[in-house]
């Protein structure tokens, strides 16, 4: 049955078929809204934090680039590169694409940790053996390589690159997070007038949602460029201001058309 035309001519927006309806679905938002909003917020701390973190990463990197061996009699708080004895206890090499893992399992004193993410099988790895007798070489509380004889293998657990990889997540998680904050506390700020829209998402969250995911996804392409660059923050930094231009005028081009449409479907 047509609802009651309006003062103006035109219709009324059809009203929900209930209000016990109406107010279910506002239940829905603020409950879901407020669940948004806190892990938005988390997020977006645990990016600032991140982002924080990045210039303490760089000289730690730079520190480490520039460490020389340790001479006889350093003492054991010096920041150079300490050789240590330690025994094999076992490896595990597993090639899977998808759970690929190279461990080395040592007993050693001191610094030397009881197992070592050595990041591929060779050149040492796979050829090491319970009992096997090796070298390792520790730089303050990182063991960055192990060594039998001649063959020597740089691990995993160096500085190197975790400024690059703790900017990419900072820079990821901060758009994410925000647009989560916005989202959820919108949700609940605004459950009833959202509600009465009907079932599924304001138009605006969808907006905004593509706008915060394309900006995480310019920080994963730019720490790519970065890391083949020779994970360089600052080139990281640059590249990914260049693909916001992009970003923000399709985005734009989104909005706008979509506010187009809409007002064209009402009209």
């Amino acid at each position: 049955m047509p609802g009651p035309a309006d003062p103006a001519g035109g219709r009324r927006p059809r009203l929900p078929s209930s209000e016990f309806a109406v107010r279910a679905r506002a239940l829905g938002y603020r409950v879901g809204g407020l669940c948004v909003a806190l892990l938005g917020g988390f997020a977006l701390l645990v990016g600032a934090l991140a982002l924080a973190a990045v210039p303490s990463l760089i000289k730690d990197e730079r520190a480490f680039a520039a460490a020389t061996p340790c001479a006889t009699g350093s003492p054991s708080h010096a920041d150079c590169l300490r050789d240590l004895d330690a025994t094999v206890k076992r490896t595990v090499i597993r090639d899977q694409p998808k759970t690929a893992e190279y461990t080395l399992y040592l007993d050693g004193l001191g610094p030397v940790p009881s197992e070592i993410d050595m990041g591929g099988a060779g050149p040492l790895l796979k050829r090491l053996r319970p009992g096997d007798k090796v070298t390792v070489t520790v730089w303050r509380d990182y063991a960055v390589e192990v060594r039998r004889g001649d063959v020597a293998q740089t691990s995993s657990d160096t500085p190197v690159g975790e400024p690059l990889l703790t900017c990419v997540i900072g820079l990821g998680l901060i758009p994410v997070g925000a647009f989560g904050l916005y989202a959820g506390g919108s949700a609940v700020w605004s459950a009833r007038r959202h509600s009465a829209r009907g079932r599924g998402l304001p138009p605006e969250f969808l907006g905004w949602g593509k706008t915060a995911g394309a900006i995480a996804l310019c920080a994963a392409a730019a720490g790519a460029v970065a890391a083949a660059a020779g994970k360089n923050v600052p080139v990281m930094l640059l590249v990914w201001l260049v693909l916001l231009v992009p970003v923000w005028w399709i985005t734009g081009r989104w909005w706008r058309s979509d506010r187009a449409r809409r007002a064209g479907r009402f009209a």
